[in-house]
């Protein structure tokens, strides 16, 4: 089977969506399928992106050229996504026994109607949007969430696999002495540490982390977080002065940068759509996997994966519970191992291989 995946995205790049992508298609191809990657010839870092995201080089990437409009802002963006979607769908209009994966809604405008596969990560409020993944031959969600949106808007659930994100369960095998993790991140070594992993968005809560950083403090626990970009970090610095900033770091050094944590939290905010019922983040699978407890805000959309057998849940957008959750998690020592053994007992269902078969017997 020859697959072409459309996606409009910069290659290489720090953003999550990028490692899905690129994850994906390496697992597509151990599950036998021919795999070429679209994407749009932005500017980016020189990196090989196999190298940056520690992968086999199994696939095939093609750059299409396109103008970089994105810097002009939204419609810059959409120019430029026009023309990266007609002219990524020339490109696969030239096999048509091939089959065509995306998680791009205007790449469908222009194939034929049943062409594609629709990867779904969120909804557009648009008839274009709804008209145009109409168009699809199936959809693939990546939450429960989005699949009951999707239904109540006429697409019928036998034409909408659920399939959550995951994990490459080799790479988080990888244990690392806790003390040896930290000092590699020059990290204090006395303290318990309560680590967030993830981008600076207001939906995904890390302000709210930073928020309970005093309370936490009277606990003895420190805040660390990692990700966010330049601009983003320096801002919560200044007002977060207590909380340990790392910035960006690649995907590839999660496994071990988790290692350094006594708890790691996944601190959504219930406020907007995509965190309360769309979100199915990357860092949830491999959080799953390290053996470290987790806390996390009680959302639909983490439920669908945690439980209060997995993982402290906690109500969203309140520093106070938070901090208590953590302060929890770091107290009760056998409650807090037993969650997080059987949080990596659950992870094994979430690993992309697990996923790609899924697609690929759906899609069958």
């Amino acid at each position: 089977m020859k697959l072409f995946y459309i996606a409009n995205i910069r290659m290489p790049s720090e953003r999550a969506h990028s490692v899905q992508v690129m994850h994906m298609c390496s697992a597509l191809v151990a599950r036998g399928v021919e795999v070429t990657l679209l994407v749009p010839n932005r500017a980016t870092t020189s990196a090989d992106p196999f190298v940056y995201y520690g992968l086999p080089p199994n696939f095939l990437i093609e750059k299409v050229n396109v103008l970089d409009l994105v810097r002009f802002g939204t419609v810059g963006f959409l120019i430029e996504s026009l023309m990266f979607a007609f002219r990524a769908t020339r490109r696969v209009g030239r096999e048509p026994d091939a089959l065509i994966y995306t998680r791009e809604e205007l790449p469908l405008l222009f194939l034929p109607r049943l062409r594609a596969f629709y990867e779904a990560h969120q909804i557009r409020r648009s008839p274009l949007f709804k008209w145009a993944i109409g168009r699809a031959k199936g959809i693939i969600a990546i939450s429960q969430g989005l699949t009951t949106v999707l239904s109540c808007q006429g697409f019928p659930r036998g034409r909408i696999l659920v399939a959550h994100d995951g994990y490459d369960a080799s790479a988080f095998e990888v244990r690392v002495d806790k003390r040896e993790a930290r000092q590699r991140l020059l990290l204090p070594q006395d303290s318990k540490i309560a680590l967030y992993i993830g981008g600076l968005e207001r939906w995904k809560g890390a302000e709210v982390l930073c928020n309970a950083e005093k309370l936490l403090a009277e606990h003895h626990i420190k805040v660390v977080v990692i990700g966010g970009t330049e601009a983003e970090v320096e801002r919560f610095r200044t007002q977060y002065p207590g909380v340990i900033f790392l910035g960006s770091r690649p995907y590839r050094e999660l496994a071990v940068n988790q290692q350094v944590a006594d708890v790691l939290v996944i601190p959504n905010s219930g406020r907007e759509q995509i965190s309360r019922e769309f979100t199915s983040p990357l860092k949830l699978f491999a959080h799953l996997a390290s053996k470290i407890p987790i806390v996390a805000s009680r959302l639909p959309s983490l439920c669908e994966v945690l439980s209060e057998t997995t993982a402290y849940l906690v109500t969203p957008d309140d520093p106070r519970a938070l901090a208590e959750g953590i302060a929890r998690a770091c107290r009760e020592a056998d409650e807090s191992r037993a969650k997080a053994e059987k949080a990596e007992v659950s992870a094994r269902m979430y690993s992309w291989d697990a996923r790609a078969k899924a697609v690929l017997e759906w899609i069958k």
